[in-house]
């Protein structure tokens, strides 16, 4: 099956997402409200769609992510590991895993299957501050965006958090079909 190509852009507290022709998708941005990261997803309409707001849970060492759909029920991203370098979701019967491998790559997988893989290194972008984004079917979109958006809350430069890259996982190569 062929991957699907979109963007990214990055503006300090803004994200886009753009397809393979620039036209928006989605478009998100964040902000300090009451001593709590939020964000915001808007679709084409310039309605919310999705509110998050970040959180890090001491008792566990981990962060995680409320996330609050219009008009349906709400969801938690959350890290599986202190590394911060697994995330999980259940949306509905499917399950969602967002590993943080090295070179600022993330592999999303939705029931065991790889469906999107992203890439961060702006180095290696022909943009600067543009992810580039590969998908498997482009109805997708919407729920990576979500995702990928949950991990940049509350991020200005893209600098990674994780000092070591021995706590990040390695990439696996292997797509859903």
């Amino acid at each position: 099956m062929e991957k699907i190509n979109y963007k990214i852009d990055h503006s300090t507290n803004n994200l886009k997402a753009y397809n393979n022709s620039d036209t928006l998708e989605y478009k998100a941005s964040w902000f300090l409200e009451f001593g709590k990261t939020t964000s915001e997803i808007y679709n084409l309409d310039n309605e919310i769609i999705y509110t998050i707001a970040k959180k890090f849970k001491f008792w566990k060492w981990r962060m995680s992510y409320d996330i609050s759909p219009k008009n349906k029920e709400s969801l938690v991203l959350i890290s599986s590991n202190t590394a911060n370098s697994i995330f999980k979701l259940q949306l509905g019967t499917d399950f969602y895993e967002v590993q943080i491998h090295y070179f600022q790559k993330q592999s999303i997988f939705k029931n065991g299957i790889k469906i999107a893989e992203i890439n961060d290194a702006f180095a290696e972008s022909f943009e600067e501050n543009t992810s580039n984004v590969l998908l498997l079917n482009s109805e997708d979109l919407e729920i990576i965006f979500l995702l990928y958006t949950c991990l940049k809350t509350g991020i200005i430069n893209q600098k990674s958090v994780i000092k070591s890259q021995k706590e990040l996982i390695s990439l696996k190569e292997k797509w859903g079909s």
